[in-house]
């Protein structure tokens, strides 16, 4: 997975990995860590999302007083802002394969695709229903076509990461090492009969139903919706995003799968190969 992020984000913020973190992490003095936290958690890059039986009004006030100390500032250097980073992830325009051999029983390949992020709410909802489509449950096109008819995986799936400024669309499986080219040829078969075949009707509102059903599943608690509104304010799409999530993923039509597919699903892939020495 690390060696799939790299390739994917090109040693951009959403590259870091636990190696980046272990090399640098010695060098890091308390000075800079008083300096980042001066410039960027001051009350203006600040979202606080509360959700459950509160007083608002109250709560509010104390969070005023609480905040009161900090001055407010109008500096760039202290305002986040996403624009900032959006030069500094640069598409991808060529295929990037890499290939690690290792001692193992289980071959590993992780393909995936560079996507918009979260403020492309059509693209957004529209791989949310793929990935459903594709990689979630027993269910989904890659179980079914790949684990129960081929007998290619020990496990396998896809996964969606929006993100804000770029995400990523990946398909896994894990696989004995004999079968790997055939594994890896599925998975591209798999994306060539999304880009040209239609999905059908029962097939697309079942993938729909459980989207949405995880959706809500993943709401339960108090933390749960303070994190999701939190979570959507932050990226920018609004808290009220949550209010729309269900109606956005009931209008992904068949034709919409399509269009998408062939938007992102192109030869600027990553392919990250784990296999048996």
């Amino acid at each position: 997975v690390e060696q799939y992020r790299d390739l994917i984000y090109q040693n951009t913020p959403y590259s870091i990995s636990s190696r980046v973190l272990e090399k640098n992490i010695q060098n890091i003095k308390r000075s800079d860590i008083v300096e980042y936290y001066n410039n960027i958690f001051n009350p203006e890059n600040l979202i606080i999302s509360i959700n459950g039986y509160v007083d608002k009004d109250k709560t509010i006030n104390e969070l005023n007083n609480m905040f009161n100390k900090f001055s407010l500032s109008t500096s760039e250097n202290n305002l986040f802002t996403y624009n900032t980073y959006n030069t500094k992830i640069p598409r991808l325009t060529t295929a990037r394969q890499s290939t690690i051999k290792m001692n193992t029983e289980t071959a590993w390949i992780l393909l995936g695709w560079q996507v918009d992020g979260i403020s492309n709410a059509k693209d957004f909802a529209t791989l949310q229903v793929i990935d459903s489509l594709l990689g979630s449950g027993m269910s989904s096109r890659l179980f079914k076509d790949l684990r129960e008819q081929e007998g290619l995986a020990y496990q396998l799936g896809s996964g969606y990461s929006p993100n804000v400024l770029r995400g990523s669309f990946m398909l896994y499986i894990g696989t004995n090492p004999a079968t790997l080219e055939k594994a890896k040829s599925g998975l591209f078969e798999e994306i060539k009969k999304l880009k040209t075949e239609y999905v059908g009707d029962k097939e697309l509102s079942d993938a729909k139903e459980k989207l949405l059903g995880n959706y809500i599943l993943g709401l339960e608690t108090n933390l749960d919706k303070a994190s999701n509104l939190g979570w959507y304010e932050t990226t920018g799409a609004g808290y009220e995003f949550n209010n729309k999530y269900q109606e956005l993923i009931n209008s992904v039509t068949d034709a919409d799968i399509i269009e998408i597919a062939n938007k992102y699903f192109n030869d600027n892939y990553v392919l990250s190969v784990v296999t048996k020495e």
